[in-house]
């Protein structure tokens, strides 16, 4: 097991999601919420309850510092980066549990282009960011587990602390 080498396999692998994203990615403003949340990142504006603070203020700073498109193209590009980055992070994670690399790569790949969680790393969404949160918080603790590192649990309180305020659902890894 190489860490630079497992590192460099996960981001390929995040790249090769996000060129997919990239390639596929909605135009404008799409269905679900993708108006309310492109008008609120836009605007620093709240969107519905819970108002998604972290991923609004993450929006607006993908509307201002992309430029070119259009604003909702914008925030949805934010949705793909958001998915390249959960891909990476479950590519590396699961090769830092001694699976293979080419397995790992290709379980993240499978779960990149998995229908659902394409369609939300397509648009303007909370989820995207919500399953890096996700996948990161999951990641730190098994690093954790295996180093016992005070650096590492301090990471993760930090991350999973930002996480409260993108989604309630994060109460549930908690």
């Amino acid at each position: 097991f190489n860490t630079r080498q497992a590192k460099i396999a996960s981001a390929l692998t995040a790249c090769v999601a996000f060129g997919v994203y990239l390639y596929t990615l909605a135009p404008t403003v799409s269905g679900e919420d993708g108006g309310e949340l492109v008008a609120a990142a836009y605007t620093l504006g709240i969107p519905h309850p819970t108002g998604y603070p972290i991923w609004t203020i993450l929006g607006h700073l993908f509307t201002r510092i992309i430029p070119f498109g259009e604003i909702a193209w914008r925030v949805n590009l934010m949705s793909a980066f958001w998915a390249a980055a959960t891909v990476g992070v479950l590519a590396y994670m699961l090769q830092r549990q001694s699976i293979r690399w080419f397995i790992a790569c290709a379980a993240a790949l499978s779960f990149a282009f998995s229908r659902e969680f394409w369609e939300q790393s397509v648009i303007a969404e909370v989820y995207t960011l919500n399953a890096f949160f996700t996948i990161t918080c999951v990641h730190l603790l098994l690093e954790w587990m295996k180093t016992r590192s005070t650096r590492t649990l301090y990471i993760f309180t930090i991350l999973y602390s930002l996480s409260l305020a993108n989604h309630s659902t994060m109460y549930l890894l908690g």
